[in-house]
């Protein structure tokens, strides 16, 4: 009998894996599409490089707000209503993206596509510490982390062959289909949680809120996420224009040369994942900066080569590097924050990254117009942002593993 138990468990930890793991891969397609789409969209409506910049960014504008509101409605509600919530909403506006008729609509669209997707990666992250114990989640996390870089792989290949067949504006709603049917999927798999957490006054949401923020890894492991962040979203956003514009290779070959980076990240972040479960926290610290120093490096060497398969070998360990920061910072929250604050600190620290994804592009948007159509300035602001990240990584304190987890996150208080 007991036997049976722990099978069944077993399937249905596996089935939940597999259903999170596919969403994530059907959501970073849908964020990444804009990239390459944002080719044939610029000729359409006659956008400069500071519009496309604009279009490339609204997204995670506010996607990055509603870390903070995701967190606390899945800490609340749990799991399974926020995410199935999530996708809905989000794939709506995915589909609705191949209708716009303008430069405002789309960037009003890509606002709303935002707040649908942002509850999802702190929703995520709840439902990863209800089901799973805290030696199994940097695993766990590793591997759905690691699913923006096989939604990217997927979604580069999708987006190019179907603009190059059928145009940009069927490529959306095609997506959005996709969601939906993941959204299905969580209805019938996800269990709900068996009761809603009573709402904190407001006073103690406030305060709740505060302690996190008054916690020295929160805010530290928040602004490297931010630097890493500017650098990989800077880099996902304009690398399909760059090598257009600069290296003249046509859409469909750019989604074969970004495949190569993102499969290979795919790997690199499951393997820190391992890594952090069996190495411990002290390597919290090392991953981080190593992988940010890293990034920096790569990035320098593959703005300065001329030839075109080293290119894309720089660009590729330059995307394996932020894998180090990437799976070790998803993981600090499951690792050293109690329960009943994982969301809300999952939230705030993605809030940082995910404004980066709405700065970045728009920086580089200018920079590259100030620079005549050159990449140099934009570029060089993204080996600036990594080099910071190493910084702050070196300042990191690593939590004393031994200390009772539900007090950890406040060690260095």
């Amino acid at each position: 009998m007991e036997t049976s138990t722990l099978s069944t468990q077993h399937w249905r930890k596996f089935a939940l894996i597999a259903v999170i793991f596919v969403a994530w891969v059907v959501a970073y397609a849908d964020r990444i599409v804009i990239s390459t789409a944002v080719i044939p969209i610029a000729h359409e409506f006659g956008l400069n490089d500071q519009e496309r910049g604009y279009v490339l960014g609204a997204f995670y504008f506010t996607y990055a707000f509603m870390q903070l509101g995701g967190g606390w409605l899945a800490d609340r509600y749990g799991a399974k209503r926020v995410l199935t919530a999530c996708i809905v909403m989000w794939s709506i506006f995915t589909a609705l993206t191949g209708m716009s008729w303008s430069f405002a609509s789309l960037v009003i669209i890509r606002l709303l596509f935002g707040i649908g997707e942002g509850g999802f990666a702190p929703a995520n992250a709840v439902a990863i510490a209800e089901n799973f114990q805290k030696q199994e989640r940097g695993r766990v996390q590793s591997l759905m982390s690691s699913t923006v870089f096989l939604g990217n792989a997927a979604g580069s290949i999708f987006v190019a062959a179907v603009i190059a067949a059928y145009g940009w504006r069927w490529t959306f709603p095609a997506l959005g289909v996709c969601g939906v049917a993941v959204a299905a999927a969580f209805v019938f798999m996800l269990k709900p949680r068996a009761h809603v957490r009573s709402p904190r006054p407001a006073a103690q949401s406030r305060s709740h809120y505060l302690e996190l923020l008054r916690n020295p890894m929160t805010w530290r492991v928040g602004l490297i996420w931010f630097c890493s962040s500017t650098l990989f979203l800077g880099l996902q956003s304009w690398m399909p224009s760059y090598l257009l514009k600069v290296r003249g290779i046509d859409i469909q070959h750019i989604g074969i040369a970004s495949m190569i980076p993102y499969i290979a990240a795919f790997f690199a972040t499951n393997t820190v994942g391992h890594v952090i479960d069996k190495a411990g926290a002290h390597r919290s610290k090392p991953l981080m900066a190593c992988g940010a120093l890293l990034c920096a490096l790569f990035l320098i060497l593959m703005m300065t080569t001329s030839s075109l398969p080293l290119l894309v070998l720089y660009w590729t360990l330059c995307i394996c590097a932020f894998t180090m920061v990437y799976a070790t910072v998803f993981t600090v929250p499951l690792k050293y924050f109690p329960n009943d604050k994982v969301g809300s600190a999952t939230g705030l620290i993605n809030f940082g990254g995910q404004m980066a994804g709405f700065i970045a592009p728009v920086i580089m948007g200018h920079l590259i117009g100030a620079f005549n159509g050159s990449y140099v300035g934009a570029f060089s602001y993204l080996v600036l942002s990594a080099a910071i990240a190493c910084v702050i990584a070196c300042t990191l304190k690593t939590p004393n593993t031994n200390q009772d987890p539900a007090h950890v996150a406040l060690a260095n208080s």
